[in-house]
């Protein structure tokens, strides 16, 4: 298990380099798609037919930077857990989202499975001002959504936005439904001060999961700057 999780983080590091292959607009919210990558059925035995999917997987990605598509990907460590990466992308539907991945064997037959979500980003990842040379370690939180109704989402809104303007936060997503509700990006590696700096939000109303894990993508992609 462990050298297929390390398999498909080593497939997708190549993904936060090419965040300079394209610089598009910022996407409308209403085709704004945030997708959480996910484990499926294990890859062959045969390494030359993985290595070929790794292959493609790579390329349909630049594909995608090319045709201003694809915003923003990179792996992340979900110990335990199904997520690999994370992909930032316009669609105008999920059939059209869904559609990208054609390509990709990886997706199409089932090694990875698209978790993907609308989103509004309050603070978008960079897509300009790249360095696609390196790599750098950050975190990404996601927030799970509250089982009911939430009295206190106005509050932990402007939570969160008082990190995003102190500059705690580089990066701040809304996901339209799902389990996760929210997803940010910090830069840094502490996660403890990054839970410390959200332990408002989770004691401000009903329990929510908040879960910290290690994120890789090229440096400049998460803020501030």
């Amino acid at each position: 298990m462990l050298k297929t999780m390390q398999r498909r983080t080593l497939c997708l590091a190549p993904l936060s380099l090419l965040a300079a292959c394209a610089t598009p607009p910022a996407a409308a919210p209403s085709d704004l798609w945030f997708i959480l990558l996910e484990a499926g059925r294990p890859t062959p035995p045969d390494k030359a037919a993985v290595a070929a999917m790794q292959t493609g997987h790579i390329d349909n990605f630049k594909r995608l930077f090319a045709q201003g598509r694809l915003l923003a990907a990179g792996p992340l460590s979900d110990p335990g857990g199904p997520r690999r990466g994370i992909v930032v992308v316009r669609a105008d539907s999920l059939a059209m989202l869904t559609g990208y991945f054609e390509p990709d064997t990886y997706v199409r037959e089932g090694h990875m499975t698209l978790n993907a979500r609308r989103a509004v980003a309050h603070r978008p990842l960079h897509t300009e001002g790249i360095d696609a040379s390196r790599i750098e370690e950050v975190r990404i939180v996601l927030i799970g959504r509250p089982a009911g109704p939430d009295p206190s989402a106005d509050r932990r809104s402007a939570l969160l936005r008082g990190l995003v303007d102190a500059g705690r936060l580089g990066a701040w997503y809304t996901l339209a439904d799902g389990p996760v509700a929210e997803v940010l990006l910090a830069r840094g590696t502490d996660s403890a001060a990054l839970q410390s700096a959200l332990a408002p939000y989770a004691d401000a109303g009903p329990a929510v999961r908040v879960e910290v894990l290690r994120q890789w993508i090229a440096p400049g992609v998460v803020g501030p700057r």
